[in-house]
């Protein structure tokens, strides 16, 4: 069986069995594709590049992300209105599995700040529904056996996998001159309130990604997000939902966070800038 695969699968908890399952499939690859890139129409090498471009390969403690954005009031075919501004992070901890598979744990943490003025907000005068709202940042905790599983067969909430299908994991890749970006789909557990959609377009430097021996890219990243109204928000007799449109930077530690959020982190949230394997967090709250 001949087959092109990044280098380090085994040494990083990718057993034979694992490599043997994932047969060669059609794949979603565009643009100029080096000799030298992994052959994506391997679902393993989907899942490790996914891996290298999203979190780590290596043994960090966490890998954080830093991002910006607006969030949009959406009703129907209406123009979209800029509600707030976003500002957040969010961090990974990557767990290999024994069955060649990973489990990503996240720590996630979004301010809201004043579209006009660009400061942080506590109270949200709400246009829609005439009240003033005490505005809520927006938290996301994971602890072992709560995280995202990724795997050869796809990437899907460990607590949900019984109930969601496998599926080989085929990502859509393009490849320019300088650049290779990842178009990815956020799979969210089933039964949560409509609509529910995030749409993400990572970005990594070409000569980053045909070194095999970098483990964690330098990725960048922009997304676009449907969900319903937040809690805070008041907002379950209004028609219509939120629309998120949000980039941001994978960090090299979770210190390169801005000072402003930084402090305001450390000071309200601190359990979110790390992560304690022995605490159960409980049921991920989607909503």
């Amino acid at each position: 069986m001949s087959m092109k695969l990044l280098r380090r699968e085994f040494l990083m908890g990718l057993g034979l069995a694992t490599v043997l399952a994932s047969d060669k499939t059609e794949s979603m690859v565009s643009g100029t594709v080096p000799s030298s890139a992994p052959d994506l129409t391997l679902p393993v090498n989907n899942l490790l590049s996914l891996m290298r471009m999203q979190s780590t390969l290596g043994n960090q403690d966490q890998v954080p992300w830093h991002y910006n954005g607006m969030l949009y009031f959406q009703k129907g075919s209406e123009q979209p209105i800029p509600m707030v501004k976003i500002e957040g992070m969010e961090s990974y901890k990557v767990i290999p599995q024994d069955d060649g598979s990973y489990e990503i744990l996240g720590n996630m943490l979004t301010f809201f700040r004043d579209v006009d003025s660009g400061e942080m907000i506590r109270d949200y005068r709400n246009p829609y529904t005439g009240k003033v709202n005490k505005v809520s940042p927006n938290i996301r905790r994971a602890s072992l056996g709560r995280g995202m599983n990724i795997s050869t067969m796809g990437s899907r909430p460990t607590s949900f996998i019984d109930q969601m299908p496998d599926k080989p994991l085929i990502l859509d890749w393009t490849f320019g001159p300088k650049t290779v970006w990842l178009h990815n789909q956020t799979s969210y557990p089933p039964g949560l309130t409509p609509p529910r959609v995030q749409r993400m377009t990572m970005f990594a430097p070409l000569d980053e990604f045909l070194d095999p021996n970098n483990l964690s890219l330098s990725t960048m990243f922009t997304a676009t997000v449907l969900m319903p109204w937040l809690p805070w928000m008041g907002m379950d007799d209004v028609e219509g939902h939120t629309l998120w449109h949000a980039s941001g930077v994978k960090l090299d530690s979770i210190d390169q966070l801005p000072d402003e959020y930084s402090k305001r982190m450390m000071a309200e949230h601190p359990e979110l800038s790390r992560f304690n394997l022995e605490e159960d967090t409980g049921p991920v709250i989607y909503e």
